[in-house]
């Protein structure tokens, strides 16, 4: 019995001695394991990424001219125009786009808005805070690319000023004739400022259409300003000489031929 006893705890002894000698160092049997990051591309986008998207553009584009007076006309037509006051401050937007556009000089084509209507050249002019507006039919000098003041000088209240405007010819009519032609326009005004009467005298000095050669020697939109200017065109037989001379400009455009051409 004595013998079983010894055996016994002989056997729970060495168990004790064999858990002491178990290594438990954490560090030595545990694994790191890393996945693999997306080199390529392929997969699964990281949530951490934003996309960017282009933002869109709006432009706004304002109505022309034509388009604006084009409503202003058939609101005036229109008989609740006359009624009631408060339709006339429906277009008010578009009666202050005129007007801002009208505080600067222009030249440029008016087309027809009624089927009576004829294609014009509108001219803006500007003194200060007045403008006088000046149309005038004409359906070669179109959509002038060159539009400028030679000269402009106020004496008491007449206000002289001369235009030159200048276009590519446009017309569909020849047959590709006028291409490359030119259509150039001299303009004088007279223009009282404050009672706003004006005379406007018009002569063409360059028109494939109208089969007319600008013969002047210098740059007509170079002028100096200070010196006479004078220019020179060809027309069927007839050679023509016209000077302008800003000393004088009550002379207006002086011709030294007989020239019935009034556009």
């Amino acid at each position: 019995m004595k013998v079983k006893f010894f055996i016994f705890f002989m056997l729970i002894g060495s168990l004790a001695i064999a858990q002491t000698k178990t290594p438990t160092n954490a560090a030595s049997t545990s694994t790191t394991t890393t996945k693999p990051t997306n080199k390529g591309g392929k997969g699964k986008k990281d949530k951490n990424t934003k996309s960017e998207m282009p933002k869109e553009q709006f432009v706004t584009v304002q109505p022309s001219d034509d388009e604006v007076e084009t409503k202003l006309i058939r609101e005036m037509a229109s008989s609740e125009y006359q009624k009631n006051p408060k339709f006339k401050k429906t277009n008010d937007s578009l009666r202050a786009i005129l007007r801002e556009r009208r505080k600067h000089f222009y030249v440029k084509t008016k087309y027809p808005t009624r089927p009576t209507d004829k294609i014009q050249l509108a001219y803006n002019l500007v003194y200060n805070d007045t403008n006088i507006m000046h149309f005038v039919n004409d359906s070669i000098c179109k959509d002038p690319e060159v539009a400028k003041v030679l000269f402009e000088k106020l004496v008491g209240d007449t206000n002289y000023v001369l235009i030159y405007v200048d276009a590519y010819s446009k017309s569909k009519s020849d047959g590709g004739r006028c291409n490359a032609g030119k259509e150039t326009k001299i303009t004088f005004v007279r223009w009282n400022v404050k009672t706003q009467a004006s005379k406007w005298k018009h002569r063409t000095i360059s028109s494939c259409l109208k089969t007319i050669t600008n013969m002047t020697k210098t740059s007509i939109a170079d002028w100096d300003k200070s010196s006479e200017l004078i220019m020179n065109y060809h027309r069927g037989a007839n050679f023509y000489d016209i000077k302008f001379d800003p000393a004088k400009p009550q002379l207006g455009l002086q011709s030294s031929s007989t020239d019935n051409e009034a556009k």
